[in-house]
């Protein structure tokens, strides 16, 4: 039986893999591109190039060659594509078993919960929340939200991007007060004015990502003081807030040591400003429950998950080996994370 577990969380911001073995000690770590949803143009060569990029990259790090059977167990956590993503995995690793999430969010919540159950919620590029009960699996679990950026996304990093966006065309226009935005929003994307983000949006392929790293700006915005742009954060916490809500109230299932609400993704990392005001609306909304910033990104999750696929425990030694590990080596943190791609202002 193999030791090594590969563990993949891809997303509409970047794809992870990594190899880790039994005992937690990370063995190799690849990075690539993103994952689009299956019914988006070229979402086949948007998951095998992120693949190739990422799962080749982290098997180059272990000593021998990694083939079948010396993969135990591959777990995929995936914001979309799943059934292109089993298929395109054959290409580069084979593994003696595969799991493929319903959703990236359940890599989340196992990455805050070591496995256990709970509620998580996303917000990145996009956002969505699940519950889970490890005490009563015969529940299923509870999916919220996830409906992307043309019916949904509410309180994510391209949500808020575009709220503000659209804030200073109205203030270009005089509908609406003036706002920092109308010039920092340009100069991050390295345009002139905000006619021509327009030109740039609507004249070649729309880059969400692109747009979802304007998130940044519209907070530093809100921390000198600007008002539209607080307004907007604070917009964002709430439709966070209710998003968490209605997924406590679908999750009846819940013990009483599962109310904990694991926030994850570059929009609710340690040092965003919208931390503080989610947590604040949750401690009046759901007081029962705890929250958690997790120690380790969604992929982690994934390869908790896989070790339960091979009914293993994750162990407090275990998880004290991941902690030293990142704690020394920052490159283990997962997708490029909207809040370390803040776009720096141009110097005059």
């Amino acid at each position: 039986m193999s030791e090594l577990y590969l563990a993949i969380d891809g997303g509409q911001s970047g794809t992870v893999a990594m190899v880790i073995n039994v005992r937690g000690e990370i063995v190799g770590v690849g990075h690539g591109g993103p994952i689009r949803h299956h019914d988006e143009t070229a979402a086949e060569t948007f998951v095998r190039d992120a693949f190739r990029a990422a799962i080749s990259a982290a098997l180059h790090a272990v000593p021998e060659p990694v083939t079948s059977p010396e993969i135990a167990v591959c777990c995929l956590a995936l914001t979309g594509s799943a059934g292109i993503a089993r298929r395109v995995l054959s290409e580069f690793v084979t593994a003696e078993q595969t799991i493929v999430l319903d959703s990236d969010a359940l890599a989340a919540l196992a990455s805050g919960t070591a496995g256990r159950g709970g509620i998580a919620i996303i917000a990145g590029t996009g956002t969505v929340a699940v519950a889970e009960s490890t005490q009563h699996p015969e529940a299923g679990h509870v999916l919220v939200g996830g409906w992307g950026w043309a019916l949904g996304d509410e309180g994510s990093g391209f949500w808020i991007a575009m709220e503000a966006l659209k804030c200073a065309a109205r203030a270009t226009d005089h509908t609406a007060a003036d706002t920092t935005l109308v010039a920092e929003l340009p100069t991050a994307l390295h345009e002139p004015d905000l006619r021509a983000v327009y030109n740039r949006m609507t004249g070649r392929s729309f880059d969400r990502a692109e747009i979802a790293r304007l998130a940044p700006v519209v907070m530093r915005c809100a921390a000198e003081g600007d008002a539209a742009a607080a307004a907007i954060l604070d917009r964002a916490a709430h439709c966070l807030a209710d998003l968490t809500v209605a997924t406590a109230e679908a999750a009846g299932f819940l013990d009483s040591d599962e109310l904990v609400v694991v926030a994850c993704g570059g929009i609710l990392s340690a040092d965003s400003p919208l931390v503080p005001r989610v947590r604040s609306l949750l401690a009046t909304r759901l007081p029962a429950f705890a929250f958690v910033i997790p120690p380790f990104p969604p992929v982690i999750g994934a390869f908790y998950l896989a070790l339960k696929a091979d009914d293993l425990e994750v162990t407090e030694a275990i998880e004290a080996r991941l902690r030293e590990q990142f704690a020394v080596r920052p490159e283990l943190r997962s997708k490029p994370q909207l809040l370390a791609k803040t776009p720096h202002r141009s110097t005059p």
